[in-house]
């Protein structure tokens, strides 16, 4: 059963990717309403990655995927190596199965650049010869 949900996600994200890939880039993030007026898409965010573990706790990103972005029972791995920015933000406010809906009303992208920082900063796992007790 494990491995048939983590099949599924792991269909929906390579979907995800594909049909964002094979769209144009400037389809990635939405402008804001005063951006779009200018005709200009808006700029990149960046983060802070100590800002973004806070959002990530009080947004309660962890109850899913871990407190270290691991990956959990109901939510996948997302760090340490989250996907692109834009594809991000597209992710959190379209997302394609059961995670909440997150509007630009409820965490800005602005938040969102602090959080993928906090989830780049994550240190890569040991790999599975280190650890004396996964060895046979």
């Amino acid at each position: 059963m494990k491995t048939c949900i983590f099949l599924s996600a792991t269909a929906t994200v390579l979907a995800v990717v594909i049909a964002t890939a094979q769209a144009p880039s400037s389809t990635l993030v939405a402008a804001s309403p005063q951006t779009q007026a200018q005709g200009q898409t808006a700029p990149e965010p960046t983060g802070d990655p100590d800002t973004g573990e806070e959002l990530y706790t009080d947004i309660g990103c962890y109850a899913c995927h871990g407190f270290e972005g691991q990956g959990g029972v109901t939510g996948p791995r997302i760090a340490p190596r989250p996907f692109p920015l834009a594809l991000f933000i597209r992710f959190v406010r379209q997302p394609p199965n059961q995670m909440p809906l997150y509007t630009d009303r409820s965490v800005s992208d602005e938040d969102l650049g602090h959080i993928h920082a906090y989830l780049l900063s994550r240190p890569e796992p040991p790999a599975v010869d280190s650890i004396p007790l996964l060895q046979p």
